[in-house]
């Protein structure tokens, strides 16, 4: 079983800010097969999901920059952190685009940068997803609101969600994943190059 963990601010004021890109694609994709999970389990800063065969979901209930609390309650719980996939906004991709890493520094992400904190560890997968080009102020950027052309670029992103999700759900091996998913053209055609 693979967790999960959409990165996000909580409140309808945040749902459509490029802070909670993870966040807002898995809702579309829940949306889109019509599924409304009950919540399998509680804790003080978070709530965990059944999704489909092999996934669940970890969605925190605190700020961003406090996500590591919930990653750490579940793991308290028997949940191992190296079966977490985080979900998270990457100032440093292009929008349209989706990179998965097993492990790496926080980059400057809050809500990673807690995580890491509060397990110990920055060998944690997760799946990076563009935001950019940035501009700054970088904080008025990541809780800005999507453009109408934004928008756009986003709804390309479903398929290829779906498809990370498919592939995720099916595989004990990570790194093959990431060579699955990775190539620029699994994402569609962004105009450029994924670092």
């Amino acid at each position: 079983m693979w967790t999960l963990v959409p990165l996000g601010n909580p409140g309808p004021e945040y749902q459509d800010t490029r802070h909670n890109l993870g966040r807002l694609l898995l809702q579309r994709w829940l949306a889109d097969r019509d599924l409304a999970p009950t919540p399998k389990k509680r804790f003080p800063s978070g709530t965990l999901y059944p999704l489909t065969e092999g996934l669940q979901a970890l969605v925190p209930s605190s700020y961003m920059n406090l996500s590591g609390e919930a990653c750490l309650q579940a793991s308290s719980a028997g949940i191992y952190p190296r079966r977490l996939v985080l979900l998270h906004d990457d100032k440093d991709l292009p929008l349209g685009t989706g990179r998965f890493r097993l492990n790496g520094s926080d980059g400057g992400h809050n809500g990673l940068g807690s995580i890491f904190e509060c397990l110990g560890t920055e060998d944690i997968a997760r799946l990076r997803l563009g935001i950019g080009p940035f501009q700054r102020p970088l904080a008025e950027f990541v809780l800005g609101a999507w453009t109408d052309a934004e928008w756009d670029r986003l709804d390309a992103l479903d398929g290829p969600f779906a498809r990370f999700l498919e592939l995720l759900a099916g595989t004990e091996d990570l790194g093959t994943l990431g060579n699955l998913v990775n190539p620029a053209g699994f994402w569609g055609d962004s105009g450029e190059t994924s670092p």
